[in-house]
């Protein structure tokens, strides 16, 4: 079985299977984890043979792949869809395409559309000491929760969180802000079979 796949350093591919089981990674993964300082003791190309949803732990995302993975192998075309992927250095503004493949396996690719420096966030190095407490971040925009109500990014929230105080930094937990999730269902909603799509080409 591949494992691999060559591929442009802003293009980062992987693919499962029609369990959901990730099957293989690009060749560019191992880099682009280490820049989002990955802390974990699986190394990135250990993802292969798990299943996605070992690393999609929040409800509300989990709701959302699933439903992108199940219209696309029922047929269905989308838009890319755009998110953000920070590291400690860099804010990072990517676009999320999956296609099908034969066997109902998926391609999923995310793509670097731009990059912005920022000053290093230690809250999103891994390898920095984390606390018990908690804290979400949108796991499309990036952006931290910091009332039931409000989502702002990540430097005005840790200011707001009064984390540039805190001897150490809290864990990270992932939902989806309100914005994004209107987003992410009008994306959905805007899923269309091939057919539709030649029909709406002859008007």
């Amino acid at each position: 079985m591949r494992r691999r796949i060559q591929i442009s350093k802003d293009i980062f591919i992987y693919r499962i299977d029609s369990t959901d089981t990730i099957v293989s990674i690009s060749d560019n993964w191992c880099t682009f984890a280490d820049a989002n300082a990955w802390g974990s003791s699986l190394r990135p190309e250990d993802v292969v043979g798990r299943k996605l949803w070992d690393f999609i732990q929040d409800l509300e995302t989990q709701h959302l792949y699933q439903e992108l993975l199940r219209r696309t192998r029922g047929g269905m075309n989308s838009r890319p869809i755009p998110f953000r992927c920070d590291s400690p250095k860099e804010r990072r503004y990517l676009e999320l395409l999956i296609k099908a493949l034969p066997n109902e396996q998926i391609e999923i690719t995310s793509k670097i559309c731009r990059t912005e420096p920022r000053k290093t966030i230690s809250l999103l190095d891994a390898t920095t000491p984390k606390s018990s407490d908690l804290v979400t971040v949108c796991s499309m925009c990036k952006k931290m929760q910091v009332s039931p109500e409000k989502w702002a990014e990540i430097e005005v929230a840790l200011v707001h969180l009064k984390l540039f105080e805190a001897d150490i930094m809290p864990q990270l937990t992932h939902g989806l802000c309100p914005t994004c999730y209107q987003v992410a269902m009008g994306e959905l909603d805007d899923f269309e079979t091939p057919n539709k799509a030649i029909d709406s080409d002859k008007e």
